[in-house]
């Protein structure tokens, strides 16, 4: 009787272990996120203690342009500033050729407003 014995691959693991496209962008915006703050605080009206993202809702998407590829992509998040949910903001950022969010480009995508006025 003969045995074989197969083999893992390390690559293969390896492979399975990496970030995906969107784990690495979520790190570049935590990474930077005193610049997101930056950005926040100097455009809001009023003063803010404390500004919270909602890392979940992070998603890439196509920006139109009216021609079927579209003008770019960008990463939009949402979230709220001095722990009050209704007010809230959305922030975009063009994605760069890496893949990675563009600083340069962040803007407000939903400007921070309060719904309950």
């Amino acid at each position: 009787m003969i045995l074989i014995f197969g083999t893992i691959s390390v690559l293969g693991v390896k492979k399975m272990a990496e970030p995906s496209i969107k784990e690495k962008q979520i790190a570049f915006l935590k990474k930077h996120e005193n610049e997101m703050n930056e950005y926040i605080e100097n455009s809001a009206e009023f003063q803010i203690s404390k500004i919270t993202y909602n890392w979940d809702s992070v998603t890439e998407n196509t920006i139109g342009n009216g021609l079927p590829k579209g003008a770019g992509k960008v990463i939009q998040i949402f979230g709220f500033v001095n722990n009050q949910e209704n007010l809230d903001f959305r922030l975009d950022l063009q994605i760069d050729d890496s893949n990675l969010p563009d600083l340069n480009t962040i803007k407000y995508g939903q400007p921070l407003t309060d719904e309950g006025e």
